[in-house]
């Protein structure tokens, strides 16, 4: 998914990052070794963004040292960094890029994540991928969303502490006058005639200029598609609305959505960007990711001494293998290795949470609740 990043200096657009999905993370942990992991710093804009593609250059050809190291020779190799490799060339990707890039190349599996961390030039062949630096802007854990509502728009934002983008939703109306026919509209006395342009509905914090029955029925037409998309028994997903006041209530009321916050980011979404729509929305979820974080925390040294815990990157792989992690405790600034990559992947195929902690929280060492 391709998002763009918020920011409160004024400048709405900081080029594409990509967000890592639960799902996306599960494929890329069931890879099979050996595993290139490609990181590299990025421009948005300007004369730097030419240093890229040899600056790519240069980590392919350590990119094959290393995997000849490992015993790969040189036609396998080429196979696995084709699809690195085709990106060298492709002038229009290193265009409005964010602040690094990170690439993925192994049998049958590549990717590529954009993100706004300016990573050093770095190259690890191993038996699994090195995902942990992408965790603080993934959807692994924090992510929530936003309903930008409207009368006249409908957006959908996927969103975690650092990336913001808008999320396709099949069937989703695209506004009032989508969702209702417009003879039923003027029985409801909510519309207008704006000559060739079609009918313009009003009501943005007008009261007199809104009729209940007829929200509500806009409120279900966008309430199907969006429970549809997200699921409405993900309770650990808010749903933060962006909305005039008086839409929260009568939403909340008709939706099916079992996780919408309890207070909205009020106002005409209109006139808002996705970025400062984000800042809004996470004004409002912020305290409640950090006490999550906080509760895993207590959890884990509540259980220490029973058996259930485990810490350390070779004693968290070691029962990551047997299956036996439930949730993988990783602080944000946690120092990497090859033991802690196949930990992450070990943990992730066997169906284990992945939490990313605020640094100092827990330490450079991963820790882990046991499900036995």
């Amino acid at each position: 998914m391709s998002v763009s990043m918020p920011q409160g200096t004024g400048v709405e657009t900081l080029g594409h990052v990509d967000l890592l999905s639960r799902e996306e993370l599960r494929r890329l942990a069931a890879a099979s070794g050996p595993c290139v992991s490609i990181f590299l710093p990025t421009a948005r804009f300007g004369p730097e963004t030419l240093s890229g593609p040899s600056r790519l250059r240069g980590l392919l050809s350590e990119a094959t040292t290393l995997l000849a190291e490992h015993g790969v020779d040189a036609r396998r190799a080429e196979a696995l960094l084709a699809p690195a490799r085709s990106l060298v060339g492709d002038e229009p990707f290193w265009q409005g890029l964010s602040d690094g890039l990170v690439l993925f190349c192994a049998a049958g599996v590549s990717a590529r994540f954009r993100v706004p961390v300016a990573f050093t030039e770095e190259v690890v062949v191993g038996e699994a991928f090195r995902v942990r630096p992408l965790l603080p802007v993934s959807a692994t854990d924090g992510l929530f969303h936003i309903l930008a509502l409207a009368q006249n728009s409908v957006r959908v934002l996927a969103a975690t502490r650092l990336t913001v983008g808008e999320l396709p939703v099949p069937g989703l109306p695209g506004s009032m006058a989508e969702a209702i026919p417009q003879e039923e509209m003027q029985r409801y006395g909510q519309s207008h005639s704006v000559g060739g342009n079609g009918t313009k509905f009003h009501g943005q914090g007008n009261e007199a200029d809104y009729d209940k029955v007829a929200l509500e029925r806009y409120f279900r037409a966008v309430d199907g598609p969006l429970v549809a998309r997200l699921g409405n028994t993900n309770g650990d997903v808010p749903l933060v609305l962006a909305c005039v006041g008086y839409y929260a209530p009568l939403y909340r009321h008709v939706s099916r959505y079992p996780a919408i916050w309890p207070k909205a980011v009020e106002g005409n979404p209109e006139e808002l960007t996705a970025a400062r729509l984000h800042d809004a929305a996470w004004a409002l979820v912020e305290e409640h990711f950090a006490d999550r974080g906080r509760e895993w925390l207590e959890r884990y040294h509540h259980q220490m001494g029973t058996g259930r815990t485990a810490s350390g990157a070779a004693d968290v792989l070691a029962v990551a293998r047997d299956g036996r992690v439930d949730t993988l405790l990783l602080d944000a600034e946690a120092a990497d290795g090859s033991d802690l990559d196949e930990a992450l992947a070990a943990a992730v195929r066997h169906d284990g949470r992945v939490v990313c902690l605020p640094a100092t929280d827990l330490g450079t060492e991963p820790a882990a609740l046991l499900r036995w």
